[in-house]
């Protein structure tokens, strides 16, 4: 669908609060071929730096060669990333009340925020010729 217009997608699905109540948001976006080869680089980076320095799950856990099931245990909260083909990353979230529901939005658009004046000048730029695809499950 999206390769005919030449477009990446990136999967985010985030995983929280699954002892009160299963929640998870699974997200499709579509970006720019330029910016989806690069959005490994930014997401790994990203999820390296987005909890305490000392925690008790790796920071980054690879999913080219497992799916997420095989790689976070069932009842932990978790971010997880997916390019496709290319495999993805996750990260088991360690304090859910630190970290924001809308990480992966953010996190995924550090070198084009760079150009911009304001975050929110990039979003409305950049996501209104674009539909974004959201699915919520509670």
């Amino acid at each position: 669908m999206f390769e005919a217009q030449e477009l990446d997608c990136v999967f985010m699905e985030t995983h929280m609060n699954p002892r009160r109540r299963q929640h998870m948001v699974l997200e499709c976006i579509p970006l720019p071929k330029e910016l989806g080869d690069m959005a490994p680089i930014y997401f790994k980076k990203a999820i390296m730096e987005c909890d305490e320095e000392w925690a008790m799950n790796k920071k980054v856990v690879d999913l080219s060669s497992k799916s997420i099931r095989q790689a976070v245990p069932r009842s932990l909260p978790y971010f997880a990333v997916d390019f496709g083909l290319q495999g993805g990353f996750a990260h088991v979230i360690e304090n859910e009340q630190k970290f924001p529901h809308y990480f992966g939005k953010v996190s995924g658009c550090f070198k084009t925020l760079t150009r911009h004046a304001s975050p929110w000048a990039f979003f409305f730029r950049f996501f209104s010729g674009y539909n974004t695809v959201t699915f919520q499950y509670e």
